[in-house]
């Protein structure tokens, strides 16, 4: 069945998603550099200036809570994750102001238990231990239980104890995270608010465009999936705050979803160089492990937590590893069965082994 692409995906610039992945890019800043080297990719200045304005502005205090809540993996998500939830469940774009009054209206248990499938969401069945989700989350205190007797991965091992803090004190929990976000909106975010809403923007025109001129394509070659997963309305936001991203945030009990989408992600998906894609070929066959990656899916697709388990790594790390293989396009979303599913593309492999043979031998 071909799905109506043009009908079920729309482009919006949504402000509240800009503000949270600022303040956790921030508190995962150790990671962020390390991926951005390990992905080779250079940092826009003027993103640059917004993130050393914003260090500079913080305080010790406001620095450790917003490690509290967000200085976990920042591909993973853990406490922050309830904050994704809560802006992801608004079909309309919010404003920064506009989440912040939702927030402040919002339960104070419901964004604590939120938290706990940020952290457990690829170890739920070990957590739920055969209830469902929907059961158990009204339950707080049966499910602080669990939290304890549950260990977290690797990733964010460090969350448990904070998470629990969280759940035992779901007032106190909310009253410290309006301080820390209204004041990161206040102090910091806002003085740079329209000038990311305008490079997101700039952005996000080129996109919608290039979307419009050919759908299929816009999702195979620069969202790199395949136009099945959009059988759903949804909604793309233009991230010049992540530079480069492709995040999907599916909001619990909602017929739609959002993607957070780079405002470069056309120049690291997209064409390159034929040295520099062979040099990030090298890269990518470095590790062992992505070697194994492409050979798992040599037999067949995988999907995320298949492919974690037969690695013997998390599904956080699949995502990290994966993304090698989507900027050379060898390795392309597809859904099926409710599931995400890896595919080998072994045409672009051939091209990619004979790329690196040419530019090697000067041929």
């Amino acid at each position: 069945m071909k799905v109506p692409l043009k009908k079920n995906i729309s482009f919006a610039y949504n402000e509240a998603f800009e503000l949270i992945v600022m303040m956790g890019m921030i508190a995962c800043e150790p990671q962020m550099v390390k991926t951005a080297e390990e992905y080779r990719i250079e940092l826009d200045p003027l993103n640059k200036e917004i993130f050393t304005d914003a260090v500079n502005k913080m305080s010790p205090h406001m620095l450790r809570e917003l490690q509290f809540f967000f200085g976990y993996d920042f591909f993973h998500k853990a406490l922050d994750y309830a904050f994704y939830e809560s802006i992801a469940s608004s079909r309309q774009p919010l404003s920064a102001v506009s989440w912040i009054e939702r927030l402040e209206v919002a339960e104070a248990s419901e964004i604590s238990v939120n938290m706990v499938y940020g952290v457990y969401y690829d170890k739920m069945e070990e957590l739920l231990q055969g209830r469902e989700w929907e059961e158990i989350r009204k339950d707080r205190i049966g499910l602080i239980e669990r939290v304890k007797a549950t260990q977290p991965l690797d990733e964010v091992k460090e969350a448990q104890e904070p998470l629990l803090e969280c759940l035992r004190h779901p007032e106190e929990t909310k009253r410290r995270y309006m301080m820390l976000i209204s004041q990161f909106y206040r102090d910091i975010f806002a003085g740079w608010s329209e000038v990311i809403r305008e490079e997101s923007e700039r952005a996000l025109d080129r996109y919608e465009a290039f979307f419009k001129g050919d759908p299929e394509r816009f999702i195979r070659e620069i969202h790199k999936s395949e136009p099945e997963i959009f059988q759903v309305p949804s909604t793309i936001h233009i991230s010049f705050v992540s530079q480069v991203g492709n995040h999907h945030i599916w909001p619990f009990e909602a017929s739609h979803f959002w993607v957070i989408f780079g405002v470069f992600n056309d120049r690291v998906f997209g064409p390159a160089a034929d040295r520099e894609k062979a040099e990030l070929f090298f890269k990518a066959l470095s590790d062992k492990r992505r070697i194994d990656f492409i050979m798992l899916l040599r037999e067949r697709p995988r999907y995320g937590s298949e492919l974690a388990a037969e690695l013997g790594i998390t599904p956080a790390a699949v995502i990290y590893h994966a993304n090698f293989f989507f900027f050379l396009d060898l390795v392309e979303f597809r859904r099926s069965d409710h599931r995400l599913y890896y595919h080998l593309n072994k045409d672009r492999l051939r091209e990619l082994l004979a790329l690196t043979a040419k530019v090697m031998l000067d041929e």
